[in-house]
């Protein structure tokens, strides 16, 4: 019974390093190819862009979709001021 559980556990280790050492050969293999590079597009789509506060709701918007005013950042929303 010992030789059984040992011969099992040896072909699941023989498994475990054969289907590691596929995904190591297939990621060579895409940064071979060039598809492991980031374009500049794909960075920008992940680096986090600044949040402004409404001076009139106080609710945090993409500095972006603000609008600046002489006090501050405004988020446009004709329901601001009712949300205060």
């Amino acid at each position: 019974m010992g030789k059984i559980v040992f011969w099992i556990v040896v072909f699941f280790v023989i498994l475990l390093a054969a289907r590691l050492a596929g995904i190591a050969a297939a990621k060579a293999r895409r940064n071979a190819a060039g598809g492991g590079r980031e374009t500049k597009a794909s960075r920008k789509e992940l680096e986090a862009e600044p949040t402004v506060r409404c001076v009139d709701c106080g609710t945090y918007l993409p500095k972006s979709e603000a609008k600046p005013g002489p006090d501050g950042y405004r988020c446009g929303d004709p329901a601001c001021a009712r949300r205060r």
